[in-house]
């Protein structure tokens, strides 16, 4: 206490020394508490006029009055140029000034007490080479303390004083009592200097304490901002594309009206044609350019859809190569992606298998709606997390399963599409499939080929069951 005592009691020259150190540096913690601290050689020496004769008139004012009123004046003073210089209001300014000045302070009382040491080993009585020794020690700490991970960017919670507000004013409570304990740390009565030390250490653990865990709400805040920033888009993005799936149905729908109608005349005209004993050559003719013209309407090329990637090259190329083998064949193929697939490649189903699994099932669709004469033409794939199973659908609009193809499956192979490249190899090899990854098959039949439905669905569930079920309304 004596050594720090001691350190006040120094001349004029060394004195003024300290002060302007001090301002430096809180000027220094403010602009870099706010991250606003790139200045050019013009306003930085325009700066460094302003603390000296800030210095100046502190020094006059405490050695005319006392410490308290020397620090009132130094917060206003660097609180009014401050909010110039940031273009913050005043109130701002002052909250960051408090705050500045009393980790300053408490960084400078830090290096009082470490500079005792080496003026002690070294038996130091010079006041000015022992405040030398302060102030470096002071301005490493500093230094220190400002490249911080936390620090080194700014208060994140003094950015804006337009928000957090709460931490806000309880910083400024914190640094407050700091301020005050230092206040009365300067005019400190010998008996007394034992408490008012021991509040300044606990008050300023305190405060350190408080502006980390401020940052640390801060960021939070900030990620949470972030995610609700980009669900609002992503909510935007599927509004987008329900709203054009819509407007593409509505098109779809107004196109099949216009088609009943063209086809609806048709029979007619072919009634009529049955009905008489003879066929003229030119009636044919004129009923089959009709027969081509309802044809080139209904499977008119549509734009191909690009498909929602899994991020697995191997499945994705696979998907893009049966969408280019449904579209040569007429056939609509729509792709739903749920959850994350790498996670299904990596714990439920071998990649090289899931490959398969498609292949073998979205061909074994193509070839079942090319066997029937039907206006709608289309397979579904969902692959992904569905009803809280990891799965594989594919639904076809094609016909129904052969009674002994059923009773085969698994068995051996069996096939009546011998002529299109079947061979009955696909559900042998996803037989094996299922029993090496414990998974459940269900065929599900919902209904005779309409021109609204799909007819059935193939359904293979990573459940851990490794049940079969084929489930039919006949």
């Amino acid at each position: 206490m004596n050594f720090i005592a001691q350190t006040q009691n120094v001349n004029a020259i060394t004195y003024m020394l300290k002060i302007f150190s001090i301002i430096l540096y809180t000027y220094y913690i403010e602009l870099k508490i706010l991250n606003n601290d790139k200045y050019d050689k013009t306003k930085l020496i325009k700066m460094l006029l302003e603390i000296m004769v800030i210095s100046v008139f502190y020094v006059s004012i405490k050695m005319l009055s006392n410490f308290l009123l020397s620090t009132i004046f130094l917060i206003i003073v660097i609180s009014v140029l401050m909010s110039k210089r940031t273009q913050n209001d005043i109130g701002f300014s002052f909250i960051t000034t408090i705050i500045a000045l009393s980790v300053n302070y408490v960084i400078f009382f830090a290096s009082v007490v470490i500079s005792f040491v080496p003026n002690f080993l070294l038996k130091i009585n010079n006041n000015f080479i022992g405040l030398i020794i302060l102030l470096i020690i002071y301005s490493i700490l500093i230094f220190i303390f400002l490249r911080t991970k936390r620090f080194n960017r700014g208060f994140g919670f003094l950015k804006n004083n337009s928000q957090n507000q709460n931490l806000q004013l309880l910083v400024l409570n914190i640094s407050l009592i700091v301020l005050f304990l230092i206040v009365m740390f300067q005019n400190y009565d010998k008996l007394k200097t034992d408490f008012i030390g021991y509040c300044l250490i606990i008050f300023s653990v305190i405060m350190f304490i408080t502006i980390q865990k401020c940052l640390q709400l801060y960021y939070k805040q900030k990620l949470l901002e972030r995610d609700l920033k980009e669900t609002k888009e992503e909510l935007a993005k599927k509004i987008k594309e329900v709203e054009e799936l819509e407007a593409e149905n509505l098109s779809i729908s107004k196109k099949s009206h216009t088609l009943t109608h063209k086809q609806k005349s048709l029979e007619y005209k072919l009634q009529e044609i049955m009905n008489k004993t003879e066929i003229s050559t030119e009636e044919a003719a004129e009923a089959r350019e009709r027969l081509k013209e309802i044809e080139k309407d209904l499977y008119k090329e549509k734009n191909t859809v690009k498909l929602d990637k899994t991020g697995i090259p191997q499945i994705d190329d696979m998907l893009e190569y049966m969408q280019s083998e449904c579209k040569k064949n007429k056939i609509d193929f729509e792709l739903q992606i749920n959850g994350n697939i790498h996670y299904m490649t990596n714990n439920l189903i071998p990649k090289e298998d899931l490959e398969t699994l498609l292949a073998d099932h979205i061909k074994n669709a193509i070839i079942a709606i090319n066997h029937i004469d039907n206006i709608n033409r289309s397979i579904l794939v969902r692959l992904g997390e569905i009803d809280g199973n990891y799965s594989l659908y594919i639904y076809d609009s094609g016909i129904e399963f052969e009674k002994e193809t059923l009773e085969n499956l698994g068995k051996k192979p069996s096939t009546t599409h011998e002529n299109e490249g079947g061979t009955g190899m696909g559900f042998m090899n996803t037989f094996d499939t299922l029993r090496k990854c414990e998974a459940s098959l269900t065929i599900n039949e919902f209904n005779k080929p309409t021109k609204d439905n799909y007819t059935k669905a193939i359904i293979i569930k990573f459940d851990k069951k490794n049940e079969f079920k084929v489930i039919s309304y006949r």
